[in-house]
């Protein structure tokens, strides 16, 4: 078996065995075993600025590269569940988005009993391909509702609840509005809602709002208006108005308007900012939205009872850009409970990093080959050269009528001796000088000049050899300063492409941005394991060789000084003395 396929083998049993070791955390409680995966999501109340206990509401949940793995769900996701905290009661939900290409998803979830200050959280079940789709879109707004506008359709906004109270006339819509679409208003064009969702009784209507003028966002005729005039935002009702509140251009902000029978009180960013007494009188004509008012909305909603401020705070904390509530840990796995920290990483890293690693895992292969054919080679030499030395000094000095050095045989263990290479060189080159000099009567037969010629003939071959056991290293040199550069490559891209999920995806927290970022240094770590054993493994084979390279440049010297001592010719003056 060849160098490199031992090397293939044990890489591939290798890899087996860090699966096995990353796989090995023990299972947890299982909402149901057909489903191959879940991912706890941590509600935090706190950090969304929740004061108040929250009994029922629906929560937006965005998926996206950082904090899910779309390739372990179905591609139409109608596998997805989402289990209470207890991991045993089913939460209904419905999905406003699902783009798995863009590695996106907006979900709503009916969460229940959430409390100020206290830790809660509910998990997502997937990797079930025998599941059918089980979306509630109306049974995730409670009973309260009369209407929710998501603006993710076209014309005339649909109604979510299972009210049936869509809008009518149609206005435009931005695909890259807040939560998805939003819908835009022109000014001109008002959309009209349906009357029967303003009822007598307790009011609570509640939207994001993206103003660029002034104008009426929403007007109930001879009840409630809300009204942005001069960067402030106002309660119109019954003649009187409220105190303004700032209301920043160009800016998303939630807005709420509550009813409790007795007086209306404003709510911007889940913060009271308004307040008018006197319940509401019954509508004179239609509601409508955007009444001379440009700008966009997303998001509406209406319900038949005065909501606690705790419900807009949940609001503002957990759908706009950056979610303060909803916080997801890595994806877990039915069969181990848990894939490792090294799972988690691998699972997340993006092609072009997968693309990198393997580079620099074929870096590391050849430089490992490379590095034990090399130190193989080496220790033959050496072996083979102490050999040869061993009976090249048991041979006499000056042997027979100077026919030029002897041929002995170091025998089988120095036949890779290249200081025996080298003495076969001096040998040849001695021989041929030698049968010219004795053509010409010399008793020494060769001039400085031919040993001149002989020593160009060795340094020639000692060059020779330095070059074949200097073959290939270049490749390590190759691995040392290239691959720390390709890891880094590899991690670049994967923060530039985790960096831009998230901000397509709209939220920024800790654990949406982690996996991507350490995965991506996955990249990193690869060219450092490719170049840190190639430098420890390219110093200790340039050291070995310098060694044989030094012995052969002290036997090219000391082979030189025997031929000239013993062949080199002498002027006839020297010879008569």
């Amino acid at each position: 078996m060849s160098v490199f396929a031992r090397l293939k083998k044990g890489a591939v049993a290798g890899g087996i065995a860090i699966a096995a070791l990353t796989a090995a955390t023990p299972a947890h409680a299982w909402w149901e075993a057909d489903y191959s995966y879940r991912t706890k999501i941590n509600l935090n109340t706190q950090a969304a600025g929740v004061t108040g206990e929250v009994a029922r509401a629906p929560v937006l949940i965005r998926l996206h590269s950082g904090n899910f793995s779309f390739k372990d769900v179905k591609a139409d996701g109608s596998d997805l569940r989402f289990v209470a905290g207890d991991d045993r009661t089913p939460l209904k939900f419905h999905i406003e988005k699902w783009a798995p290409k863009e590695e996106q998803a907006l979900i709503w979830v009916d969460v229940q009993g959430l409390a100020p200050g206290q830790a809660s959280a509910i998990y997502a079940y997937y990797g079930n391909q025998k599941a059918a789709a089980a979306q509630d879109v109306a049974g995730t707004f409670g009973p309260d509702y009369r209407l929710v506008y998501h603006f993710n359709d076209e014309g005339a906004a649909k109604d979510a609840t299972s009210n049936g109270n869509n809008a009518a006339g149609s206005a435009g819509r931005n695909a890259a509005g807040l939560i998805g679409s939003s819908l835009v208003l022109d000014g001109t064009t008002p959309v009209t809602l349906p009357a029967s969702a303003f009822a007598n009784g307790p009011l609570s209507i509640s939207f994001w709002v993206k103003p660029k003028g002034d104008g009426t966002i929403f007007a109930l005729p001879g009840s409630v208006s809300l009204v942005a005039q001069g960067g402030q935002l106002f309660i119109d009702q019954g003649g009187n108005r409220s105190a303004g509140a700032a209301l920043g251009a160009d800016a998303w902000a939630n807005v709420a308007l509550v009813n409790d029978g007795s007086k209306s009180v404003l709510y911007i960013n889940g913060q009271p900012a308004g307040e008018v007494t006197g319940a509401l009188a019954a509508g004179s004509g239609a509601p409508v939205l955007g009444q001379g008012f440009a700008g966009e909305l997303d998001e509406l909603r209406v319900a038949g009872s005065a909501l606690p401020q705790s419900a807009f705070q949940l609001a503002a904390g957990s759908e706009g850009q950056t979610s303060k509530l909803v916080v997801a840990d890595t994806a877990q796995q039915v069969e181990t409970g848990g894939s490792g920290h090294f799972g988690v990483l691998f699972k997340a890293l993006t092609f072009d990093a997968w693309v990198v690693i393997l580079i620099c895992a074929f870096m590391l292969l050849v430089a490992i080959a490379i590095m034990i054919t090399k130190g193989l080679l080496i220790g033959k030499v050496r072996s083979a050269n102490e050999a040869f030395l061993d009976a090249y000094n048991a041979q006499a000095r000056r042997a027979g009528d100077h026919d030029g050095l002897p041929a002995f045989d170091p025998g089988a263990t120095a036949a890779d001796s290249t200081l025996g290479r080298l003495y076969n060189i001096g040998r040849r080159e001695l021989t041929e000088r030698l049968k010219e000099g004795r053509a010409t009567g010399s008793r020494f037969a060769i001039r400085a000049q031919s040993i001149a010629a002989i020593r160009s003939a060795l340094d020639a071959g000692r060059v020779r050899e330095g070059q074949k056991l200097n073959a290939r290293l270049v490749l390590l040199t190759i691995a040392i300063s290239g691959g720390p550069f390709i890891g880094l490559l590899g991690t670049v891209l994967g923060v530039m492409i985790t960096f831009a999920s998230v901000a397509a995806a709209g939220e920024v927290n800790i654990n949406a941005i982690a996996p991507g970022i350490a995965a991506a240094l996955l990249a990193t770590v690869a060219g450092l394991a490719a170049a840190i054993p190639a430098l420890f493994g390219y110093n200790y084979l340039l050291s070995r060789i310098e060694e044989i390279t030094a012995d052969h440049d002290i036997f090219v010297d000391e082979l030189e000084k025997r031929i000239a001592e013993t062949w080199q010719d002498v002027p006839a003056a020297a010879q008569a003395a």
